[in-house]
């Protein structure tokens, strides 16, 4: 068992989850698939929208993770498919958006539905986190339950006596 921030990385935790990962920076997309591979998942990169389309036309995957900016391209057209998807077979599919703009780029877009907004850069365990919440049905239950029980509830620390 692997402990990043306290939170649970457990081979087997994301166990047949189908992700796509959609990121024009090739090393945040290795470092997605290299981590989510690692925690079992059956991951499937594009570096562009166009690649992405091309993908969804023979992979269904059960989340996506997907940069907001591409030079060129638009993540509408990436969303508009996603929802012609969905109407066709009744599959909602969550994507989580990631970004390094830190003004504006989630305001910009208050048509864009999607779950989760994940500013880069962001911590490991948030973004395992953020997958496993969109995909709970999917993943393994008995991986390290403790802990994740004690990630998804709030409660404060107990004062610790003072010296």
């Amino acid at each position: 068992m692997n402990l990043i921030n306290g939170f649970c990385l457990t081979v087997g935790l994301l166990k047949d989850v189908e992700v796509l990962v959609v990121d024009n920076d090739r090393d945040s997309r290795d470092l997605y698939a290299f981590l989510l591979e690692d925690l079992s998942a059956n991951v499937i990169t594009a570096g562009s929208i166009k690649e992405a389309l091309e993908i969804l036309s023979w992979f269904t995957p059960k989340i996506i993770v997907c940069e907001i900016r591409f030079l060129g391209e638009s993540i509408y057209t990436l969303l508009n498919t996603l929802s012609a998807m969905e109407a066709n077979n009744g599959k909602h599919i969550p994507i989580i958006v990631t970004s390094t703009s830190t003004t504006g780029t989630h305001d910009q877009i208050p048509d864009v539905e999607f779950e989760e907004y994940l500013l880069k850069p962001f911590g490991l365990d948030k973004f395992v986190s953020t997958i496993r919440n969109q995909v709970q049905e999917d993943v393994a239950e008995n991986s390290c339950p403790d802990v994740l029980v004690l990630h998804t509830k709030h409660f404060s620390m107990p004062q610790l006596g003072r010296v």
